[in-house]
C-alpha cells in the first residue's frame, strides 16, 4: 500500500472508532479500568457523545488534509501538520473530557 492509502485508512479508523465509541463506551481509555464506584460518577453519555463527536472531526480532518495536500503536491508537509493540529487538538480533548468526570 502507498502512503496515500495508509493516511486515509487512518483517518476512516478514527471515524469508526469514534462512531462506535457511543455504542461501546468501554473502548474510551481509562473508564474500562475504572473501578465500579468511580464509573458512576462518570457522566458516560456525555462523555461517549463527546469522544463520538471528536474523534469523527478528527477522522474527517485526517482525511481532509490527506487529500488536499496530495492534491497539491505537498506530501512532504503532511507530518509537521498532524503534529501541529493533532497533538494541540488531543491535549484539548483530555482536558475537555475531565469535565465529564465528578470524582
Amino acid at each position: 500500500m502507498d502512503d496515500f492509502t495508509i493516511l486515509l485508512l487512518g483517518g476512516v479508523l478514527l471515524i469508526v472508532v469514534g462512531l462506535l465509541v457511543k455504542r461501546f463506551p468501554m473502548l474510551i481509555a481509562g473508564y474500562n479500568t475504572m473501578p465500579p464506584a468511580k464509573k458512576k460518577n462518570v457522566d458516560i453519555g456525555g462523555l461517549s457523545s463527546f469522544m463520538r463527536r471528536h474523534l469523527v472531526i478528527m477522522g474527517a480532518l485526517w482525511i481532509l488534509f490527506t487529500v488536499v495536500l496530495e492534491l497539491t503536491g505537498q506530501t512532504d508537509t503532511l507530518a509537521v501538520i498532524y503534529v501541529i493540529y493533532l497533538l494541540p487538538y488531543v491535549v484539548w480533548m483530555l482536558v475537555r473530557a475531565q469535565r465529564y468526570d465528578h470524582n
